[in-house]
């Protein structure tokens, strides 16, 4: 049991723990941003490091540096995009009355620098990682990416729980592209694409043999997709300990800014 327990238990605090430091440091006054992004940089340098030492490391250690790797190659996506240093040329609000199509470019130039710099870096971890014994990096950051991007366009086609208040001030214009509505025709193909993912790596983790490295790596993504999906859910249903003023993140909240930030979805938010 132990050997199932542990890795859920790692990825759901590394999960809690590092959404709450990102809200928290985004809520801080904007003299601290560049500290902030030079910190984020230093750890993205570290954790590019260690992709490149566990290519072959077969370990219970690397299959758990593995997943943080990647958790922390994709939070500095979001800390630069959330501190507003990567996003997107057009930094105005969405133009009332824009049908679908014209709406769907004008949000894509609020953050399409942003989805290219992620798509670079996916190309990169992809090249380094290739024929590597340990991809469990690679796979976390590719989960974070697709799951990511669903939750957005579920975001974009509308949901009733957008909590729309999570973004920090200085992207507040970000809000004017939600629709936060009745539940779009979009949503519930998106979890059900999202949740099919979960249950395929779920199935592939069940199926491993219990031992220190594939198994650990395997439970610690499939947790990672199953917590994906309850966000996704929470778009759509007042799930509790999700919402923006979520209990899990109150301590994270506390933040001198005097426009604090809630989460949304740990896309990761985003």
């Amino acid at each position: 049991m132990i050997e199932i327990l542990q890795p859920v238990l790692f990825a759901v605090l590394l999960w809690w723990f590092s959404t709450g430091v990102i809200l928290w440091l985004i809520g801080l006054p904007k003299r601290t941003f560049k500290w902030t992004a030079l910190g984020a940089t230093g750890l993205l340098a570290g954790a590019t490091i260690a992709l490149l030492l566990l290519r072959d490391q077969t370990s219970a250690f690397a299959a758990y540096a593995g997943f943080a790797t990647g958790v922390v190659l994709w939070a500095w996506h979001e800390v630069m995009f959330l501190l507003g240093y990567i996003s997107g040329p057009r930094k105005s609000p969405c133009p009332p009355g824009l049908a679908t199509w014209p709406r769907f470019v004008a949000s894509t130039k609020t953050v399409i620098h942003h989805e290219l710099v992620i798509a670079i870096h996916a190309v990169m971890i992809l090249i380094i990682s290739w024929g590597a014994v340990n991809q469990i990096a690679a796979w976390t950051f590719f989960l974070l990416w697709g799951m990511r991007i669903s939750a957005k366009l579920i975001v974009f086609f509308g949901a009733p729980n957008i909590a729309d208040d999570f973004l920090p001030s200085h992207l507040s214009y970000l809000k004017s592209y939600f629709q936060k509505r009745a539940i779009s025709t979009f949503a519930p193909i998106a979890i059900t694409l999202a949740t099919s993912a979960a249950a395929m790596i779920l199935y592939q983790a069940a199926n491993t043999p219990l031992n220190a490295f594939p198994s650990a790596g395997l439970i610690m993504i499939a947790t990672l997709a199953g917590l994906a999906v309850i966000e996704h859910w929470a778009l759509v249903l007042p799930l509790p300990g999700f919402q923006a003023d979520a209990a899990l993140w109150k301590w994270a909240m506390r933040s001198p800014q005097s426009n604090p930030t809630k989460p949304v979805s740990s896309e990761w938010r985003r």
